[in-house]
């Protein structure tokens, strides 16, 4: 296990910067930042099958704990945005449909 620059860890795996410092952001690379210089924790990759077999397993489980807590915010914009719909729509018929006529009193 080693820290490299984001800048050589791309060049190792052959990925963007960005993806790197995406990764970094979403908790799936390990990170340190020294003197306003951030290095990636490589961890060494000539590991056995039952490591990275873990190792899936741990991302599978931060990913799905990742969809899940997505999933809840869709949910709840969802919700925001069809209880606005709703409201509008009743603003509408309040300003647009005729107002229902009184009935006179007739004189007996």
């Amino acid at each position: 296990m080693s820290k490299i620059t984001v800048n050589e860890y791309a060049k190792k795996y052959q990925i963007t910067r960005q993806t790197v410092y995406n990764q970094v952001k979403k908790g799936l690379l390990n990170s340190i930042e020294e003197n306003g210089v951030l290095f990636v924790i490589d961890e060494d990759k000539e590991v056995s099958n039952s490591s990275k077999k873990d190792d899936c397993q741990k991302l599978v489980k931060k990913l799905l704990k990742r969809i899940e807590k997505l999933e809840e915010k869709l949910d709840k914009a969802q919700d925001q945005k069809l209880e606005l719909a709703m409201s509008y729509v009743n603003e509408m018929k309040a300003l647009y449909l005729p107002k229902p006529k009184k009935k006179k009193k007739s004189k007996k």
